[in-house]
Formats: C-alpha cells, sequence, structure tokens
C-alpha cells in the first residue's frame, strides 16, 4: 500500500468514542472518564497494570492495595463519529455524553 493510500485509509476509518469506567470491584467505586478514541481505554488499563502503574491519580489508594487486580474495564456506551462533524464538535457530544452519565451514576459511587 503507498503512502496515499495509507493516509486515505486512515483518514476514513470509522471512529467511536464513548464513556468508560475503571471499576473497583472491591469496593464498586467507578473512575468515570471519555475519550473520542474508544479503543485506547483498555489499552491504557493493560499498559497500566503490566508496568506497575496507577492510571489515574484519584485511584492511588485503592490500586497500590490490589495492584490493579481489582479493576475491570466498564465501557457504558460509544458514539460514532458523523462524517461531517469536526473534531471540536465530536469531542463535545461525548463531554455532554459524559455529563449525563455522571448525572445517572450518581457522585456516591464514583471516584
Amino acid at each position: 500500500m503507498d503512502r496515499k493510500a495509507m493516509l486515505r485509509a486512515y483518514r476514513e476509518r470509522k471512529v467511536t468514542g464513548g464513556v468508560y469506567g475503571y471499576r473497583n470491584r472491591a469496593n464498586g467505586k467507578l473512575l468515570l472518564q471519555s475519550t473520542s478514541d474508544i479503543s485506547k481505554a483498555g489499552n491504557h488499563l493493560a499498559f497500566s497494570r503490566e508496568m506497575g502503574l496507577c492510571p489515574h491519580p484519584l485511584l492511588r489508594d485503592d490500586w497500590d492495595s490490589s495492584k490493579g487486580a481489582d479493576y475491570a474495564l466498564e465501557i457504558l456506551e460509544t458514539l460514532d463519529k458523523k462524517p461531517e462533524q469536526t473534531d471540536g464538535e465530536f469531542a463535545d457530544e461525548i463531554s455532554t455524553l459524559e455529563a449525563l452519565w455522571r448525572e445517572r451514576i450518581g457522585q456516591s459511587v464514583l471516584y
């Protein structure tokens, strides 16, 4: 595949964002986050475990006590980017989706 074809394929790829969380299965708490590329969420958690690093400062105490073994990735909702959407519009839509999930879940369960 030549360079132009690879660039075209990259630009035409399906982009899926969404809202996800790292759930602590021991205490039920959830770190809620959003991203414009949901495939990176699982990679981030796996890399953090493999390297022995905590993926987010809010998780530090609970993460250190279990070395990350208690955490699981939960993808709560996904959203496909429309071809006519700009990156900024898509990011705004994802942020709104995260805010809706924060209201739905409630602060008592969140980190």
